[in-house]
């Protein structure tokens, strides 16, 4: 039903999560709700995207300052993060990576449909996890031998690990290459491209219910739909603003998931402008 999520705590407790959306006379995909938000944004400086409104109404309690990336993903959870379905076989599988020695580290799978219709289907996302038990998680995921790629953060390159027993610095990609998990370096920024085309492009057409977005969301990745709804853009002062060019950021912060899928499509983006431009072959020009 929309707006209302069911789910259970860790200690067995079953808790329903009501949205202000649940109500057809509050949801702003109807008339009335349109009116009804009109009206109630007014008590709220800076609207939807001001962290009153998301604490009050966005049920999100530790929501601070900064404009939403994604500001209106939480309007269209129905449509956007859905049941999985069985993955075609015809279709192409890309795995993006994100590691940390003692923070979050998260794998994800993209699959491209049909067009260019694009779905987040499997997460691994654990904290403290090592790179052996990150490794066989990995090959142990159903589509692991469906990949046409894996690629990770480029600084998992750095020689920063040193090899048992002995003096010599390895990289952390290679330590994963030891346990048979080859990636392909990814490129570093590009966050704020990556949103803009998913706002701009994927989820173009969020209004018209007649459409589907072509970025979805399997439930089966809570973390990174969870990322997604946290994630905004860096707060400039006015004087900030005043004696320097603004360069719009996106906060450094919980991003972990949405950096593993910003990976694949920036190098699914290179790819594919190689092949447009020089007819490059895409084994040979993938960094």
């Amino acid at each position: 039903m929309r707006g209302i999520t069911d789910m259970v705590t860790p200690d067995g407790i079953r808790v329903w999560q009501i949205h202000y959306t649940a109500d057809p006379d509050k949801n702003p995909r109807t008339p009335a709700g349109k009116e009804w938000l009109k009206k109630e944004l007014r008590g709220y400086p800076g609207g939807k995207n001001s962290a009153k409104w998301r604490k009050e109404m966005e049920i999100e309690f530790d929501a601070v300052g900064g404009r939403l990336v994604y500001p209106d993903l939480g309007l269209h959870q129905d449509r956007i993060f859905i049941k999985p379905f069985e993955i075609p076989d015809t279709w192409k599988l890309y795995g993006g990576f994100d590691y940390a020695t003692r923070g979050v580290s998260t794998f994800q799978i993209l699959a491209k449909g049909k067009g260019d219709d694009f779905y987040s289907i499997w997460e691994y996302y654990k904290s403290g996890s090592g790179h052996i038990q990150t490794a066989l998680a990995i090959k142990e995921c159903p589509y692991f031998n469906r990949l046409e790629f894996m690629v990770a953060d480029p600084s998992i390159w750095a020689a920063t690990q040193q090899k048992r027993n002995t003096n010599e610095m390895v990289s952390v990609a290679q330590l994963f290459a030891d346990q048979g998990v080859n990636f392909h370096k990814g490129q570093r920024g590009g966050d704020v491209a990556v949103a803009e085309k998913i706002n701009e492009i994927y989820w173009s057409h969020l209004d018209n219910p007649e459409t589907q977005p072509q970025y979805r969301i399997f439930q089966t990745c809570p973390k990174l739909y969870w990322e997604m709804g946290r994630l905004r853009y860096n707060d400039w002062t006015t004087g900030t603003a005043e004696n320097r060019n603004v360069k719009e950021t996106i906060v450094d912060k919980d991003n972990h998931a949405c950096d593993a899928v910003k990976y694949i499509f920036n190098l699914l983006n290179a790819n594919w402008m190689a092949e447009k431009n020089t007819g490059f072959d895409k084994e040979e020009h993938v960094i």
